[in-house]
């Protein structure tokens, strides 16, 4: 069987995915990209030239439908009418059996009719969730949208419980659902190769000019509206946290002149910044940190950065608008706060840096969840929804 996966970019956290794909027998994969985007590239809301360290090529079978290298991502309108022609002549006369496509973008719905006139499986691979406030004319429009999309796709892969509730609320039956775990990174691979990334605290804080005898509490990712760093660096002022622990905020972006601001005007002293950090960097952040912190307002569609976490046996406390929030519960891998309640972060805060017993408790729960995390384990669930 031949599966073609259609999505926009080399994203890096599928691309160690496609590589798992590529090494079962019983398939034959092949990615299409709408564009090439060098590993060193802009990105918007990093505001910086970033490099994930993944190898976004070797390993798996490609194609980009425009291949000039670019240094950010395009999404506009006109660079979409100039793909759908292409990405429709690929489909015709590409030899497949199944297509899946990474998101509900116009050329990817044309893309799923053209696949079913001609008489192809098509799948829809969206990690998205039905939470948060519209206007009745957005939910309106949003309906009819999804609706009428979900019209061409013969099976539709889940990552977790609101990801469920959304295909459902647009029309999709259950019998439809496939539950196939959305992975994050390649880090049992790249440890393999280079033991050097996984840092003992020692050598970690050494490298990093950090307190040897401090608890190390993490955000990491884009200072923005979206990931909402602002709330956490407030709460973890006014939690008043005993002199043990300390808070390590990595990542950059448009707020990050303004969070140094408060830290500096507020004398506070647990608190070391840092540039973003790629996927081979992150590790040892991971590894020698008590807990992750993911304070994400609305749009935060999966908490990407939580199911990296818990990898390496971070607890996690989520806001209620990071879609892995209610598996963070129910497996007790953490806790959840309300994201309209600073109080309930603060309480958290305070919960898990005093009850070494609970934080215990989720970091052993967090370690055997993560391991549910790889792109091995989601390849083998691909496999058998195909029934291969």
């Amino acid at each position: 069987m031949k599966l073609l996966y259609v999505t926009t970019h080399q994203i890096h956290n599928l691309t160690p995915l496609y590589r798992a794909l590529t090494k079962k027998k019983e398939l034959e994969f092949k990615a299409i990209y709408w564009q090439n985007i060098s590993t060193n590239h802009h990105d918007l809301e990093f505001n910086k030239t970033i490099n994930f360290e993944v190898d976004p090529f070797s390993g798996h079978k490609y194609q980009c439908l425009f291949n000039d290298e670019k240094n950010f991502y395009d999404y506009g309108f006109f660079f979409q009418l100039k793909l759908i022609p292409r990405l429709i002549k690929l489909l015709v006369s590409e030899k497949f059996d199944v297509v899946v496509f990474h998101s509900y973008r116009i050329p990817h719905i044309l893309g799923a009719i053209i696949s079913k006139i001609i008489g192809k499986k098509t799948i829809m691979r969206s990690i998205s969730y039905n939470i948060g406030n519209r206007s009745l004319i957005k939910k309106s429009l949003r309906y009819l949208y999804y609706r009428f999309s979900n019209l061409f796709f013969d099976n539709f892969w889940t990552i977790h419980e609101l990801n469920v509730s959304f295909f459902e609320n647009f029309n999709v039956k259950k019998n439809k659902l496939t539950f196939i775990d959305h992975c994050q990174g390649e880090y049992k691979s790249m440890i393999e190769n280079d033991p050097s990334l996984l840092l003992c605290k020692d050598d970690f804080c050494k490298k990093y000019d950090l307190p040897p005898n401090k608890k190390f509490i993490l955000f990491a990712g884009r200072f923005i509206e979206r990931k909402n760093p602002k709330i956490l660096i407030e709460a973890f002022h006014e939690a008043n946290l005993n002199n043990d622990w300390f808070l390590i905020m990595a990542g950059n972006g448009k707020f990050e002149k303004d969070l140094k601001l408060f830290a500096e005007k507020n004398k506070l002293k647990n608190l070391k910044f840092f540039d973003f950090q790629s996927q081979k960097k992150i590790i040892s952040f991971f590894k020698n940190s008590e807990i992750l912190v993911v304070p994400s307002g609305l749009g935060d569609t999966h908490g990407n950065i939580a199911a990296e976490g818990i990898q390496f046996g971070c607890a996690l406390i989520l806001s209620n608008m990071v879609g892995l929030y209610p598996e963070c519960s129910k497996e007790e891998i953490g806790l959840v706060f309300d994201i309209t309640k600073k109080n309930q972060l603060i309480s958290h805060l305070k919960l898990l840096c005093n009850n070494d017993d609970l934080l215990n408790r989720f970091q052993n729960n967090a370690f055997k969840y993560g391991k549910h995390k790889t792109p091995e384990n989601a390849a083998d669930l691909i496999i058998k929804s195909l029934k291969l």
